[in-house]
């Protein structure tokens, strides 16, 4: 091989290994929500930007034991709070007015998180880094760490694992069209019939008035953290905002309008290849004839909470059944668990949906686990809990892929039916088989919309072309009340001196008549 030839070998390998780093980034990531599956969304984004070559840090309250380069994680536990909430739940059945009167008190607790992970000396140390960092990404409970890129100098990207709600939608101005977007909290579905728009008006107020409170207590957390006079104010950082990554597609939920900096990014969490099963999971699935059926309420809700009436209605149900079923269960334990029951505490969802065994998926009502069903094309049985889930299973159900079932309403005759109806009705899984090839069929996949958006903010030092000048106006001027309002008195000020003009030539009229 001729020197020139080596020389180019050498150069062309050495561009190789330089080009990557030229364009490696250091990104640093907090969610500090008490719901693991919203930890699960922002994860999978910060996971792939560290496969892709930047340097992530991932601050959250949960353990992770995948090892990746370029991922560090930094866990800062929760203090306990899930079994009180569960039974909270439970007791409380699906009543919306209890959720509202406990909203305070969650929203207030939301803090106590955030709090903790920025006093803490982990949290801290990573902050005293020289290096710095290029963006920050935030999820959906530290509106109160915005102070964070005004510290490192970087700009923000917010990751909500739902669809937007009037507290998101204020930070980049994105409209909300009450006639046609239904409230996250009324369950309505479109079209809206005259009584729905009536109804969803007082959604819209309720909304706004969550956003409020949020807004109140996120306020005083982050004044905590980042003092007036010393740092920005709470809402110029809320609005420096540059882009909002949403779990929604408009293919599983209300199609709205965005604008630019409000990106749809639904089933963000979901692999394109399915990771390998736990061992002893993969030969419980694969074994079974029959297929197998997939149990779960979620992050938040905890199984052995389930009240014993109802735990037993489940189990004679599970009992008749030729399929296995697997079960995230929390306890080390089940009372008469039946022997086609696998308990696991925790489970990979996505690639357990993704196995072509799994028959159906016993489901809460979370959009995470929706999005994951529908791209594995595997059909529910809903049993919604509280906040967006009765409304997420409403739409399901009215396109024909879900059984909806209250879980007040559970017992052996009703459970049973649900689960066989699904199982051997056909049309469940014609029908999300076929929603499934709508919600695969993109231009990009979620992540790698979401990666081409994350490494463009940052290219851009905030991509600030993107903000929408609404975002910068105030309720009035942004839906042109004081434009309406002096046009108002401009035609009331004419009107007025036509009047006047009128009476003032009637007048005259009569003084000539009553002189002739």
């Amino acid at each position: 091989m001729a020197i020139s030839d080596r020389v180019l070998i050498l150069v062309t390998l050495s561009l190789l290994l330089v080009l990557p780093l030229a364009h490696s980034y250091r990104i640093l990531g907090i969610n500090t929500s008490p719901s693991r599956s919203h930890v699960i969304v922002q994860d999978a984004l910060m996971k792939e930007l560290a496969r892709r070559g930047h340097h992530v840090t991932m601050v959250s309250p949960y353990l992770e034991p995948e090892q990746i380069p370029n991922y560090r994680k930094i866990t800062i536990p929760l203090d306990s709070w899930a079994t009180d909430f569960t039974k909270i739940i439970f007791e409380n059945t699906n009543s919306r007015w209890t959720m509202i009167q406990l909203m305070p008190q969650m929203l207030q607790a939301s803090t106590i998180t955030v709090n903790k992970t920025l006093r803490s000396p982990e949290f801290q140390r990573v902050l005293g880094e020289p290096e710095g960092y290029d963006l920050l990404i935030t999820g959906i409970t530290t509106d109160a760490a915005f102070g964070l890129s005004y510290k490192l100098g970087c700009p923000t990207i917010v990751v909500f694992p739902n669809a937007p709600m009037a507290f998101v939608n204020d930070m980049v101005g994105n409209p909300t069209p009450i006639s046609t977007v239904p409230s996250i909290m009324l369950g309505l579905t479109n079209p809206m019939s005259f009584t729905d728009r009536i109804a969803n008006l007082g959604g819209f107020l309720f909304d706004e008035i969550f956003a409020l409170v949020w807004k109140y207590y996120q306020r005083q957390s982050y004044e905590e953290h980042f003092p007036p006079g010393q740092y920005p104010a709470y809402e110029a950082v809320r609005n420096n905002v540059s882009l909002v990554f949403l779990n929604h597609h408009f293919t599983k939920g209300t199609p709205r309008p965005y604008v630019p900096a409000m990106i749809e990014v639904g089933g963000l969490q979901i692999k394109d290849k399915p990771s390998p099963l736990p061992e002893d999971v993969r030969q419980w699935i694969e074994g079974a004839e029959d297929g197998v059926i997939f149990f779960s309420l979620g992050t938040n809700l905890l199984s052995s909470s389930i009240p014993p009436e109802l735990l037993s209605a489940i189990l004679q149900t599970f009992r008749t059944l030729k399929q296995r079923i697997i079960w995230k269960w929390d306890s080390q334990d089940m009372p008469n668990k039946p022997s086609n029951v696998m308990l696991k505490d925790w489970l990979p969802q996505d690639d357990i949906l993704a196995h072509p065994n799994v028959r159906l998926f016993i489901m809460h009502g979370g959009l995470g686990g929706i999005a994951e069903s529908l791209y594995h094309g595997v059909p529910l049985v809903g049993i919604p809990m509280f906040g967006d889930q009765p409304i997420n299973l409403a739409k399901v159900e009215k396109e024909g892929w879900a059984y909806v079932l209250k879980h007040t309403d559970i017992s052996v005759e009703t459970f049973s039916k649900a689960v066989n109806e699904v199982l051997h009705n056909p049309r469940y899984r014609e029908n999300v088989q076929r929603l499934s090839t709508l919600f695969r069929d993109r231009p990009q996949s979620a992540m790698e919309t979401a990666i081409y958006w994350t490494e463009y903010v940052i290219r851009h030092k905030g991509a600030h072309h993107l903000r929408y000048p609404g975002a910068d106006m105030n309720f009035w001027k942004r839906h042109s009340f004081d434009v309406l309002a002096f046009l108002g008195l401009v035609v009331f000020v004419i009107f007025k001196v036509f009047m006047f003009s009128c009476r003032l030539c009637c007048r005259r009229t009569v003084i000539k008549l009553k002189r002739q």
